[in-house]
């Protein structure tokens, strides 16, 4: 089975900010890029196999199981929604960031 992926805004900001930084603030717009396409390329792996990441820290304040997909230091948080083959992409953050409680 092919899931949708879907990122939400708050989660395409928060990247957004990320890549900025490294960017901007490192001066290293090269790396940025690269690891931009290193983490596209495995957002899309979502696709396929959506399940394989394990639960997030977060987890335990939702209903829903929340799971992360780790690019080197990063997290992408999400859901699969199995009723539409959905992946929704609810944020992103980078490792030393506090979870939320």
């Amino acid at each position: 089975m092919t899931y949708h992926l879907v990122v939400s805004p708050q989660a395409y900001e928060a990247l957004e900010r990320f890549i900025d930084y490294i960017a901007v603030e490192k001066q290293s717009p090269l790396n940025a890029m690269r690891w931009l396409e290193k983490a596209l390329a495995a957002l899309q792996t979502l696709k396929r196999f959506p399940h394989r990441c394990p639960p997030a820290p977060e987890n335990d304040l939702y209903e829903e199981t929340i799971r992360m997909l780790i690019v080197d230091r990063c997290l992408f948080l999400y859901r699969v929604d199995e009723e539409t083959a959905t992946v929704r992409v609810l944020d992103f953050r980078h490792g030393s960031q506090q979870t939320p409680e």
